[in-house]
């Protein structure tokens, strides 16, 4: 049996997950500045002050919306890596092409990750950390199994992770010129693996 203090604990979490998706569908409508405390509040129909039970401002809000979207990413990534079967450089570019797919599908909540990720919030490089682990242990596995040149895997992921954002921001700015070879930013990026395969 839930005891009363579990059950309050419970409702709090459930409370603190629908404000955020609220803050989600804010944040999609009309950006960031769109993302209040109290637009949030009103939208849940919740009390005035309810939201501030959860978050302590506006920032707070913001840090914790990006975190969550950071941990989709990563299951997004690790899902597209399991799809892709035991072939680690397979497993890479389904990677590759998850995050890309994810910054495309929403430029608002990129943009919130991006500018949230220079932040002081613990709880935002927590989860940036564990997308990036993950991607690192992805580029030592296909340099174990000779796919990828060998060397320090944090700079090799480093180079692949550089191109994969560049490549992002050039299509969300509008910069797609398929005469320059910017095109699909994935395919790009498939490009740029395929090449450190050969080299």
């Amino acid at each position: 049996m839930m005891t009363r203090g579990a059950s309050s604990t419970a409702r709090g979490g459930e409370t603190r997950s629908a404000l955020l998706g609220v803050a989600a569908g804010l944040l999609e409508e009309g950006g960031m500045g769109a993302v209040t405390l109290r637009a949030v509040g009103d939208r849940a129909g919740v009390s005035r002050q309810a939201p501030y039970n959860h978050f302590s401002d506006k920032a707070a809000l913001l840090g914790a919306l990006a975190a969550r979207y950071l941990g989709r990413l990563d299951e997004e990534m690790s899902g597209a890596a399991g799809e892709a079967g035991e072939d680690a450089f397979e497993a890479l570019g389904a990677m590759t092409v998850a995050y890309v797919r994810f910054a495309l599908e929403s430029p608002s909540r990129y943009r919130l990750i991006g500018r949230e990720m220079s932040g002081p919030r613990l709880e935002v490089h927590e989860a940036a950390r564990a997308v990036h682990e993950r991607f690192v242990r992805t580029v030592g596995a296909c340099q174990e199994a000779g796919e990828l040149p060998g060397g320090d895997p944090e700079e090799l992921a480093a180079i692949v992770f550089a191109t994969t954002h560049g490549a992002v921001e050039l299509a969300l700015s509008g910069h797609t010129e398929e005469e320059k070879g910017l095109g699909d930013p994935a395919r790009l990026v498939r490009r740029l693996l395929d090449r450190l395969r050969r080299g």
